[in-house]
Order: structure tokens, then C-alpha cells, then sequence
């Protein structure tokens, strides 16, 4: 390899990983310490679907090799949701192209080293979901061999999902900047993704599956990522053949793409404009009107930015359809009068998924270099965080109303329940907004080169989505452990108060302190 390409490929890595805050000078063992957090955590959440997997495949006698293939296509399909995105930020619409050009690097070299920053993103996914079922397999069902399979999942299957995601990226990239509803159309996809993925996981823990629904199930997965059929071919040499035509494939893609590398770049970039914040808005609007008008348009002329924050609403919405759809098919009328009082008790579920990615966290994290902009504008840093704030509540707000509507045609209907269902996420949510807020005007990153950069790996966006991860097990231990075991009102208020004591706590540290970190940023 040459220097060259040794100097491009470590700065796309660092540009990929780095979530570290500008000007930080700590060492990278914080940045893989936040990696590690994340492997953790989704293999554990992973491997809970593994262990289903796996008990219903003894009871129904299916081979245990179907489980891991069907988790490849599981994580096929997330490679494939989140390389989308990154076709234009990172592949074709980067702002270091013209620097690149200048440079002595062949094209296909690029290409190769923007792919390998998106492959290692995406072997996380593979590592998170196919590792934990692998070695479920491995150690409770004795099939040492499906180790080496799993081992080549893990490393290969992120070739497919990048090939599709590239062709599919390159054409929403150039729909969503030449058409009025470009962005409705990509979300609309995107969405489309996310929906087969829960429903796939509604119908794969249906209670009642035969076998051949869940032979069906598994093989329906596994075709997500059809490549993973090589694996089971009757031949002593399918290994190699698996490796080998994906190898082909992704020699192929950056072949390919490289060719028309220049081309498709001027296509992604031609027609994007930069919105900045305007003294003569400001003076005509008054000046929150106008940074929540700019910051509006801003946010959803952005796909990254968009679809980054916006999946947890969405997550908590056909969540809760899910399950409703699930529990109307119960049939004993003893169990559905156990589900009815244990109903009230889901609302947290839309409290954990709604808050794993609040636009506030990485709110200014989005000015990036036009942050000097607002900062030289007569804007009142109040009202400035006081828009990045109602942005992110007029985002997903909506999402938990209606998540909590649909929970309202299977709760017992009284004032309780209702104040619970609709009161508790919304309290839950604020607070969040402005926690996601509070922290990103510590932790910060101005600098970036592309919008997957500022929004997704960012170290501010990280932190809110673990703060997430505790504040909701406190509220879930108070709430299901009084409700239960003392008294239902008891664990509702209990739950409430301690949402509103955070909401509370968090508006205080906000207007104590979110102004002066502010004026103190560099810029």
C-alpha cells in the first residue's frame, strides 16, 4: 500500500470514528471506550432475538444454521438503512473531493478508501447482530462448525448492502436535491425499511408459529442478503464460492463507481445549496421566529440530519402497533385482562425508543463552520437554544402523540391510565430535548467534512442516547415496582414526579449555563 493511500485511508477513518469534540486532545481510548458501549449494548439486546430464535428452532427441530443466516439478513437490511445515507455524505458529495483530485490518487483508490470507512460502520452492525446467535449456537447447541460461518457473515455480508445501497443512494441523492418533495420521497423509503424490520420481528415471536412459518421466517430473512445462499450449497468448496463472488462484487462496485466517480460527483453537488442564517430574516421575523424558521427549513433539507433523529419516533410508533396488533390476537379472555391492567405500563416503551435520538443532542453540532454566523448576528443566545430545543419537541412530539393514541384502544379507559399514556412520554420527552441540549453544548464538533460527521458519529448524540439507556430504567424500576407490588397511582406519580424534578432541573442548569458555553465557543 502506498503512503498515499495509507495517509487517505487514516484520515476517512478518523473522519468516520472520531467523535471526539474539537481541539480534544485525549487519546483514542474515550472514542473506543464509546465503541465498546455500543457493541455491548446491541449484542445484548441482540442476543435476547438470538435466544428466542434459537429456543423455537429446538422446539420446532429447524437447523440452528437458518437462525444465523436469518440474523445476517436482519443486519443486511440495518447495513443497508444506514450505508444509504452515506452515499452522498461520504462516497459521492464529500467537500474533500476537490482537495482529493488536486492530489496524485487514483480514483479507484478513493472510492476504496470511502468504501472501507463505510464497511467498518457496517461490520459493526454485522458483529452486533450474527456474533451473539452465533455463539448461543456454539455453546448451547454444540455446532462448533457454524462458528467458521458466522465468522465469514460477519465479515463478508456488508458487500451486498453496500452495492444496493449505492445504486439506491445515488438515485434518492438525486431525487431529494432536484425535487420540491426530494426528502418526503427518501423518508418514505426509508420508513419503508424500518417497517419490514418490525414486522419481520412481530411475525418471527409470533406464539403461534409452526414450523414451517418459522422455516418460512428464517429463509425470508436470509434472502435479504442473498449471497448467504452460497453458504448452503451441497458443495465442498461453497466457503470459497461465498467469499470469492463477493470479493468479485465489491472489486466490481469500486471499479465501477470509480469510472464515473467524477460524473456522479458533480451530479450530487451541483444543485446544493447552503442555507445561512440571514441579519435581514432576523430583523423582519424578530429573532426566534427567524432561527426557528432557518433551523426548520435546515432540518428538513437534510436526509442525514432527518432520518438520523427521526427513527425513534417512528420506532415508537410501529412498536406499539405491533404489539397492540399482537395482544388483539390473544384468545384467552384471562390473559387479555392481564394484558389490559399491564397495558398502561407500555407508555415506557415509547419513552426508551423516542429518546434514543433527539435532534438537540447534535443541534449545534449541524451550524458546523457557519456557527460563527449566528454568533456575529444580533441573536439573543437564549433564544438560539430555545429554537434547537422546540425543533427537536415540533420533530418527535408528534410521533409520541400518536404512538399514545394507538395505546389508547387497548388500555382500560380512566383518568389514570389516560394521563399516564399521553402525559408521562410527552414530560419524558422535554426533558430529554433539553438533556440532548445541555450536553451538546459541552460536547460539541464544528468541524466536519460531511453531515454523517455532526449527526450520527458524534460523541454528544452517544452520550444522550446512554443517558436515555439510565433515565428510562430509573422510571421503569419506580414505575412497574410500585405500581406492582405497592399501589398503581403510587408508582404513576412516583414516575411523573421524577420526570418533572429532571424537567425541571434540566430548564434551571439550561439558563444557568447553556449562554455562557455558548459565548464560549471558539470559533
Amino acid at each position: 500500500m502506498s503512503s498515499e493511500l495509507k495517509a487517505l485511508f487514516k484520515v476517512n477513518l478518523k473522519q468516520s470514528f472520531d467523535v471526539r469534540r474539537k481541539n480534544n486532545k485525549k487519546n483514542s481510548s474515550s472514542l473506543l471506550a464509546l465503541l465498546l458501549i455500543i457493541l455491548v449494548v446491541g449484542c445484548l439486546f441482540s442476543g435476547i432475538y438470538g435466544y428466542i430464535f434459537y429456543i423455537l428452532a429446538a422446539d420446532l427441530a429447524i437447523d440452528f444454521k437458518y437462525i444465523i443466516y436469518a440474523m445476517a439478513g436482519l443486519a443486511s437490511l440495518i447495513c443497508l438503512a444506514t450505508s444509504i445515507p452515506r452515499v452522498k455524505n461520504t462516497l459521492f458529495g464529500s467537500k474533500d473531493y476537490d482537495l482529493l483530485a488536486s492530489m496524485p490518487i487514483k480514483k479507484s483508490h478513493i472510492i476504496l478508501v470511502k468504501f472501507i470507512s463505510i464497511y467498518l460502520m457496517e461490520l459493526l452492525y454485522s458483529c452486533i447482530f450474527v456474533l451473539p446467535s452465533t455463539l448461543i449456537i456454539v455453546f448451547l447447541g454444540k455446532d462448533y462448525l457454524i462458528l467458521l460461518d458466522g465468522l465469514l457473515l460477519i465479515f463478508v455480508l456488508p458487500v451486498i448492502p453496500l452495492l444496493v445501497a449505492g445504486i439506491i443512494g445515488l438515485f434518492i441523492g438525486l431525487i431529494a436535491d432536484r425535487f420540491k418533495f426530494g426528502n418526503l420521497i427518501s423518508l418514505i423509503l426509508y420508513l419503508g425499511v424500518l417497517g419490514l424490520i418490525m414486522y419481520s420481528s412481530y411475525f418471527g415471536n409470533s406464539s403461534n408459529a409452526t414450523t414451517a412459518d418459522m422455516q418460512s421466517f428464517f429463509d425470508i430473512y436470509s434472502w435479504f442478503n442473498p449471497s448467504t445462499k452460497l453458504l448452503s450449497l451441497p458443495l465442498g468448496l461453497n466457503y470459497l464460492i461465498y467469499v470469492g463472488i463477493n470479493l468479485i462484487i465489491l472489486v466490481l462496485i469500486i471499479l465501477v463507481f470509480a469510472k464515473g466517480y467524477d460524473y456522479f460527483h458533480f451530479l450530487m453537488t451541483s444543485t446544493k445549496s447552503t442555507r445561512k442564517y440571514v441579519q435581514k430574516s432576523v430583523k423582519v421575523k424578530g429573532q426566534f421566529k427567524a432561527i426557528l424558521s432557518l433551523d426548520l427549513k435546515r432540518y428538513f433539507a437534510s436526509k442525514t440530519y432527518l432520518m438520523n433523529t427521526i427513527t425513534g419516533g417512528v420506532l415508537a410508533v410501529l412498536m406499539i402497533i405491533i404489539m397492540i396488533n399482537t395482544f388483539a390476537s390473544v384468545d384467552s379472555p384471562e390473559a387479555e385482562g392481564i394484558l389490559k391492567l399491564a397495558s398502561p405500563y407500555f407508555s415506557i416503551l415509547i419513552l426508551w425508543l423516542v429518546g434514543l435520538t433527539v435532534p438537540s443532542a447534535v443541534a449545534i453540532n449541524f451550524d458546523g463552520k457557519y456557527f460563527w454566523l449566528m454568533k456575529n448576528l444580533p441573536i439573543s443566545y437564549k433564544d438560539y437554544g430555545k429554537s434547537k430545543i422546540i425543533l427537536s419537541e415540533i420533530v418527535l412530539a408528534p410521533f409520541v402523540l400518536v404512538a399514545s393514541s394507538v395505546l389508547l384502544f387497548f388500555i382500560e379507559l380512566n383518568f389514570l391510565n389516560v394521563f399516564m399514556v399521553f402525559v408521562l412520554p410527552q414530560i419524558y420527552l422535554f426533558s430529554m430535548n433539553l438533556i440532548g441540549y445541555y450536553i451538546n453544548t459541552k460536547v460539541y464538533k464544528l468541524e466536519w467534512s460531511n453531515e454523517i460527521e455532526a449527526v450520527k458519529n458524534s460523541k454528544s448524540m452517544v452520550l444522550a442516547m446512554l443517558v436515555d439507556f439510565g433515565y428510562t430504567i430509573a422510571i421503569t424500576a419506580i414505575f412497574i415496582c410500585l405500581g406492582i407490588f405497592v399501589n398503581f397511582w403510587i408508582g404513576a406519580v412516583c414516575a411523573i414526579s421524577l420526570c418533572l424534578i429532571v424537567l425541571i432541573v434540566m430548564l434551571l442548569l439550561c439558563r444557568k449555563h447553556c449562554s455562557r458555553r455558548i459565548a464560549a465557543i471558539e470559533v
